[in-house]
């Protein structure tokens, strides 16, 4: 049973790779993401906290002030540690808006919670994606 659900999650995420730039952008015709996730090398190495973008998706929530103060500085504080990305410190995708977190407000936690495009989009991948 265990590899049956191991080889199912491995087949979704297989597929899901090769369509997350498509799913990351808020508006791909208005906004795409600079720099862009595929870079032809078929290297991973430059996404996650390395690409400018998705290091603030994947940021804390309560830590985005650091983008609005100095993008370059937040992704250097990310990619050294200064900021922990742990399971606790619940990432900025997981808000509405756009960029994501953008309508995360400190005082009502909850509210847009669970409401990020991003998570919506993924969602429906693999419920159509069979």
């Amino acid at each position: 049973m265990d590899a049956t659900i191991s080889a199912t999650r491995s087949d979704d995420t297989s597929r899901l790779k090769s369509q997350i730039g498509h799913y990351a952008a808020f508006n791909t015709k208005d906004h795409p993401i600079r720099p862009a996730i595929y870079d032809g090398s078929g290297l991973r190495t430059h996404l996650g906290i390395n690409h400018p973008v998705l290091a603030r998706f994947l940021c804390p929530v309560r830590e985005l002030g650091r983008f609005s103060e100095d993008a370059d500085k937040a992704l250097k504080d990310i990619q050294c540690g200064k900021v922990n990305l742990t399971a606790f410190a619940l990432p900025a995708f997981l808000w509405a808006g756009d960029p994501p977190g953008q309508d995360y407000d400190d005082d009502n936690m909850f509210e847009g919670m669970f409401d990020g495009y991003l998570l919506e989009r993924v969602g429906v991948f693999f419920l159509v994606s069979f």
